[in-house]
């Protein structure tokens, strides 16, 4: 009988609001009843979530699951570094529809992005905002206890040696480029000290091509047979020559940022002591 209710709901929307049906080809029509009784309170988020992956990284987890059939992905920050994001991905999770964000001033989530059919009806993108504050608030405090229970070794980082997964046994055989390894890990770990400082954008790349992209590609080249590994250095080359230009673009981004904050200094002072410095050029 439920089916056939669903069914009949359906299908009046379809007949008598028929922009609105658009949004089906993405997240069904009872998927999205089941999101606003959720949001209503009369069933709990946790029904029919799935956790599919879950990975702490310096300064924030990254979480993938499903809900109901929907796939989303979530960033939770560990503190006020980063901002939570929320993006879901529809059924089947080929396509992005929203991309929500914790603004804490506010404190309530914002889409900054939401595909087209979601923003004909008002009430179509709100379902998914609203939906994203009460998934969200599940998702951190399933974090939270994690942490806290201890059930998982992945949540146990005493020192957090920020370049734990970064030695590169190759380059001990190559001085020259062991050299250059060492000069960019320690150009890298001076602008992860000044992290909050950054884009949220740049923090997400920074974070991710240290915790996970480049541990990753040593990983994977350590892998490769002492041949393989020579015949392919200077894949190694160009990779590091890669890392090296993304840090020389925050470089140049700080040093334009201490450029203006001395420029702004100097204009307070000059107006602020100027005249007394004409009379005192005058005095002389």
């Amino acid at each position: 009988m439920e089916n056939l209710n669903s069914f009949m709901l359906e299908n009046l929307e379809r007949a008598f609001m028929p922009h609105t049906s658009e949004y089906q080809r993405y997240i069904d029509f009872q998927t999205m009843r089941d999101m606003k009784q959720v949001i209503k309170g009369k069933r709990p988020v946790y029904f029919d979530l799935d956790i599919n992956e879950l990975v702490e990284m310096n300064k924030r987890y990254i979480m993938d699951g499903f809900w109901n059939g929907v796939f989303f992905s979530a960033v939770i920050p560990k503190s006020n570094t980063f901002r939570g994001t929320l993006e879901f991905y529809g059924k089947p999770p080929k396509m992005l529809l929203g991309r929500f964000e914790w603004i804490e001033e506010e404190n309530a989530f914002f889409p900054t992005f939401l595909k087209e059919e979601f923003t004909r009806k008002k009430g179509l993108g709100g379902t998914l905002r609203d939906f994203s504050e009460v998934l969200f608030e599940h998702v951190n405090t399933y974090v939270e206890h994690m942490e806290v229970s201890g059930e998982s070794t992945m949540f146990e980082h005493p020192e957090e040696p920020i370049f734990e997964d970064w030695d590169f046994p190759f380059l001990e055989n190559h001085p020259d480029l062991q050299q250059e390894w060492a000069s960019l890990k320690e150009r890298t770990e001076k602008q992860f000290r000044r992290m909050e400082e950054l884009d949220i954008e740049e923090q997400y790349a920074l974070e991710t091509m240290m915790d996970k992209d480049v541990p990753d590609f040593i990983a994977s080249f350590q892998r490769l047979s002492d041949e393989n590994k020579e015949n392919r250095k200077h894949e190694l080359v160009e990779t590091m020559y890669d890392l090296q230009k993304f840090i020389e673009t925050l470089e140049r981004k700080e040093e334009e940022s201490h450029t203006q904050n001395f420029a702004r200094s100097k204009g307070i002072i000059a107006s602020k002591y100027n005249k007394e410095d004409e009379n005192f050029l005058s005095r002389k």
